[in-house]
């Protein structure tokens, strides 16, 4: 097969990868009030749902992505779309919270292997001058994949069941799993370094510990966060003698590159908890159902095509950090106004959804590049699953944080869709940590570009 072709072959295998990747992160959100209903589940079980998906994906991505990459990623991407292939279906006959828990294990663990891969086949597949645009198409898809997951969930679970949302993605992952074998290549970056086993376990373990702990912190659980910590210093202090280490530490040194992976972290905790509320609010608070919910969500992913298209090409020419403000800027305004959501028409929270998609499409691109370009080509492995870990812990943090507020405002005891005024003050508590967290994110991208510019004067 010729370059060009394999060039293009792996651009739309990154696409479809992504795009399963946000898809499976948010599809049940949607069906969730189905799920509670029909398992008689609490608060707490309810957003175990989630939690558990992502914990599991967070906690494994980068350790994995390490063995994938000095193993062969080829081979190993094809093993983790089965084993998504074996999770959904899972899911899908699932009769008890126990198997359905389970199943979503199985999810996070091939996606932890999936994130870890698919930035890095493009990096090292392309050549730099084309990275900034592949990275642009798979962004726009990757978002398309978010949003659109709760319009196509919603129409599944209002036209079939909830069991039913778990089977759509398995035709794109035969897809998938198809474009890889008609490659029939192998990617590596680490050929000849060692992996750091013991490193891998320690940092498996501190995230997993320490996403937990923050779940379960309202059932006077700190002691688990206390143990995370203690395992978090122990792994800091073993990866500064251990060459190569599980993660290069020196890269933190390099403030933009920390900055990039904070606004990613920021940008996804605003976006996930975002939508998560106002889905409930519509289909609880409102009555609606989860097909109308879908249906209003999906002027999100329609603005995420309309501004992404040119938001690749726009990172090639003007300052990642400031394009990434503006989106941000987007998302906050979209944040405000869902805090006075119970006071405001329909038709302004639609508008709120709009502005989550243009700063959905503007973000995505610029900061993938700006993160992936910093660092050297060596180091991409790093890089790249510590950006796509970065997003998932905003999605992880800002689910356990609400679920924290919910267990404190509702109680662990009491389900949504029977304590609406209670939902709504602890959706409140938790816009307004969300708008300050955005704030600070901007006002450090602003402060960093102006840093920039003065020095180069």
């Amino acid at each position: 097969m010729k370059k060009e072709v394999e060039n293009k072959w792996v651009i739309v295998l990154g696409c479809l990868l992504l795009f399963c990747v946000q898809f499976i992160a948010n599809m049940v959100t949607v069906a969730l009030p189905t799920i509670e209903v029909d398992l008689n589940l609490n608060v707490e079980m309810l957003n175990a749902i989630n939690l558990v998906f992502l914990i599991t994906s967070v906690s494994l991505m980068l350790p994995l992505g390490k063995y994938v990459s000095k193993y062969g990623i080829g081979k190993y991407l094809k093993g983790s779309i089965v084993l998504m292939g074996v999770g959904l279906l899972l899911s899908a006959c699932s009769t008890d919270i126990n198997t359905l828990l389970i199943s979503r294990v199985i999810q996070g663990v091939a996606t932890a292997i999936i994130n870890g891969a698919m930035y890095v086949i493009v990096a090292v597949q392309l050549p730099s001058d084309k990275l900034g645009y592949a990275l642009g198409i798979m962004g726009s898809c990757g978002y398309i994949g978010l949003c659109l997951s709760n319009t196509v969930s919603g129409m599944v679970v209002y036209y079939f069941s909830w069991r039913a949302v778990f089977l759509i993605l398995i035709p794109v992952y035969a897809i998938t799993l198809g474009i890889l074998i008609k490659l029939n290549k192998e990617w590596h970056t680490e050929d000849v370094r060692e992996i750091d086993h013991v490193g891998s376990i320690l940092y498996a373990l501190f995230m997993g510990l320490f996403l937990y702990g923050i779940v379960k912190l309202d059932n006077n659980n700190i002691f688990v966060l206390i143990l995370s910590a203690i395992i978090l210093i122990i792994f800091l202090r073993y990866e500064k003698s251990k060459k190569p280490p599980v993660y290069d530490l020196g890269l933190l040194k390099n403030f933009q590159y920390v900055l990039g992976n904070y606004s990613a972290f920021v940008m996804y905790f605003m976006t996930f908890i975002a939508s998560y509320i106002l889905n409930f609010y519509l289909q609880n608070a409102l009555g609606y159902d989860s097909r109308f919910a879908g249906l209003f969500l999906l002027a999100t992913p329609i603005a995420v095509v309309l501004v992404s298209s040119f938001a690749g090409k726009l990172s090639d020419k003007r300052d990642e950090r400031t394009i990434s403000s503006i989106a941000l800027t987007f998302i906050l305004v979209d944040v405000v106004i869902l805090f006075f959501m119970d006071c405001l028409p329909l038709y302004v929270l639609l508008i709120a959804c709009v502005l989550q998609g243009i700063g959905h499409g503007l973000f995505s691109s610029p900061n993938n590049r700006f993160v992936l370009t910093i660092v050297d080509k060596k180091d991409l492995a790093d890089a790249s699953a510590m950006l796509s870990t970065s997003k998932d812990v905003g999605k992880s943090v800002s689910l356990s944080l609400f679920s924290i507020i919910c267990g404190f405002v509702l109680g662990a005891s009491n389900t949504l869709n029977k304590n609406i005024h209670s939902f709504l003050t602890s959706s409140k508590i938790m816009l307004g940590i969300v708008i300050l967290l955005g704030l600070s994110s901007i006002i450090l991208l602003v402060l960093s570009r102006v840093r920039y510019v003065s020095h180069d004067i």
